[in-house]
């Protein structure tokens, strides 16, 4: 598998779908699963520093991913694009990375892991979610 934010992401959407199966959030859990995975210790990193930014403002992020995605409960959603919208939504909502790479490395993770209509149901939410922070910070990206 390639190195860098692409393996990192996918690294913080698999420890992202582990505690919703374990519902654990321990630091210490976290940083062992990492350990064990392959990769760079700066993708790990990354990859820690996404699931702690969703674990410290997971309300937000998922209240989004709801609001954004009318027709399906958050917890409906498949854990792969519910969590993969996650690691997106926390990089969209200030890590530094445009929100448009953050949308497309979700609709590439969505393809990678996901189902036939993941791409396009982790798009239209996105969309969704970009709209509104647009609306809220008067930016476009």
């Amino acid at each position: 598998m390639p190195k860098g934010r692409h393996h990192a992401r996918v690294l913080a959407m698999q420890t992202l779908c582990q505690w919703d199966v374990q519902k654990n959030q321990d630091e210490g859990e976290l940083d062992e699963f990492l350990l064990a995975q392959d990769g760079t210790d700066k993708d790990r990193r990354y990859a820690c520093e996404l699931v702690i930014r969703y674990w410290a403002m997971n309300e937000d992020v998922d209240h989004r991913i709801s609001a954004s995605s009318t027709k399906w409960d958050i917890h409906r959603i498949s854990s792969v694009e519910r969590n993969t919208m996650r690691v997106a939504v926390s990089e969209m909502l200030g890590v530094g990375v445009p929100v448009k790479v953050a949308i497309d490395e979700a609709i590439d993770l969505a393809r990678e892991f996901g189902g036939k209509d993941s791409p396009r149901f982790v798009n239209g939410v996105l969309d969704g979610v970009l709209r509104k922070i647009e609306e809220e910070t008067g930016k476009t990206d």
